[in-house]
């Protein structure tokens, strides 16, 4: 879609990174074209060279910063961590936390609070967000699907402010939703003080473990993978043309998304995911000194995941107890229930090594409800605690007193 600023013709165009205006006169003669060419061709220059020089400093800056490099590798469905390097580190998360309002709006849907179709009306406040957009005016109205390929494909501000203001009320709505929701993902050393992640705010930051948590919860939704995975998109009528900047997305097998890029403080990060054979890995990379490193990073790491490990769910041992003794109790035993282990990860070739492992007491004391701890099941691979699973009593046994045992003898008289 074409339109005028001023009375020249404008064509936006937007790569996650940046946005520009490709600005033509109408009505103008040859040497006038030419003129402006050259004007807007010097400018360009002239600017290009304030922004290397700008770019100069900051590299001289870099110099003297230390990158951490921090990563978590998970399986997704069990939260296992597979691989681990300063994944409780606090660093600047830069446009990362774009994905807390994609998770957010996912679960609107999820719960039928929300749909793809659903209409957003931008605000003022949208319409002021800078850097990567699509030119949301006030009071513009979009569907949700169109602001999530804004968001996921271009990385668009507007867009995402636009999305968390109907999920919040307000940005600040929006961002104690986001707050709120990483307490319930156990992203416990996670601040997010706005949803877009364009602005320099050292007080906004995550680990590679949080990370990689709310990655975990992100592959569950099957209706994001195209978005998280289309390399080109379009919107308003081909007017606005979306670039992703994460090649992972659409070129590496089995890709389930999500994001990479960065931010003033944050250095760049890698947030990737696949699954193949029924089975999903996430990785979260943070703080590296550039794109290349942090994405040959995570495919590193997706790539150890898929050809050394794999899911297996082990058996109960024969030799499980069915019942237990129970002292002080109206009945002398409870029945025992196992909670299921369900998957666990482990190296490809080594399910067979698990043990089991039971550990329970030759007794329990009354009162007992049904649900209370036993014991423990102890699931081993060569020494190393895969998982535990709680032994449960099966019954309900009240403690033995006067009462009962004179209930339960007049029960016995009156049957005999």
């Amino acid at each position: 879609m074409e339109c005028t600023l001023g009375g020249f013709l404008a064509v936006p165009f937007i790569y996650s990174r940046f946005s520009a205006y490709i600005i033509l006169g109408d009505n103008m003669s040859g040497k006038f074209i030419i003129k402006r060419l050259i004007a807007v061709i010097t400018a360009f220059a002239v600017s290009m060279l304030f922004t290397a020089a700008s770019s100069a400093n900051t590299l001289q800056k870099d110099k003297k910063r230390e990158y951490k490099a921090s990563y978590v590798l998970m399986e997704a469905s069990t939260g296992s961590v597979i691989r681990s390097h300063d994944g409780d580190v606090p660093v600047n998360m830069g446009s990362f936390n774009k994905l807390m309002v994609v998770l957010l709006a996912a679960e609107a849907v999820e719960r039928g609070e929300m749909s793809f179709d659903t209409v957003i009306t931008a605000s003022e406040n949208a319409n002021s967000k800078q850097g990567a957009q699509i030119w949301l005016m006030p009071g513009e109205k979009m569907t949700l699907g169109d602001l999530m390929k804004a968001i996921i494909i271009g990385n668009a501000n507007d867009a995402c402010c636009a999305v968390g203001e109907a999920l919040g009320g307000s940005e600040a709505g929006c961002t104690e939703l986001m707050n709120n929701r990483a307490r319930e993902l156990m992203m416990n050393d996670t601040v997010f003080t706005e949803c877009t992640g364009y602005y320099d705010d050292q007080n906004q930051h995550t680990t590679a473990s949080d990370g990689a948590k709310l990655l975990c919860r992100l592959s569950e939704f099957d209706f994001l993978t195209e978005l998280f995975t289309t390399r080109l998109d379009e919107l308003k009528d081909g007017g606005v043309q979306l670039v992703t900047s994460n090649p992972m997305g659409h070129n590496y097998k089995g890709s389930v998304g999500f994001k990479c890029g960065t931010g003033p403080a944050s250095g760049y990060f890698a947030a990737e995911g696949a699954m193949r054979e029924g089975v999903t890995y996430v990785c979260c990379v943070m703080d590296c000194k550039d794109e290349d490193t942090a994405l040959a990073l995570a495919k590193e790491l997706l790539g150890i995941a898929f050809e050394g490990y794999t899911l297996v769910t082990p058996e109960l041992p024969e030799k499980m107890p069915g019942t237990i003794k129970v002292k002080q109790g109206v009945k002398p035993e409870a029945r025992l229930s196992v909670e299921a282990p369900g998957a666990i990860v482990v190296p490809k070739g080594s399910g067979d090594d698990i043990k089991a492992e039971i550990y329970l007491p030759s007794y329990i004391y009354a009162p007992l409800k049904r649900g209370d701890k036993a014991g423990e099941m102890r699931y081993y691979l060569g020494g190393r605690l895969l998982k535990s699973c709680n032994i449960n009593s099966a019954d309900d046994i009240e403690t033995k007193n006067i009462k009962n045992v004179l209930w339960k003898l007049m029960k016995f008289l009156v049957s005999f």
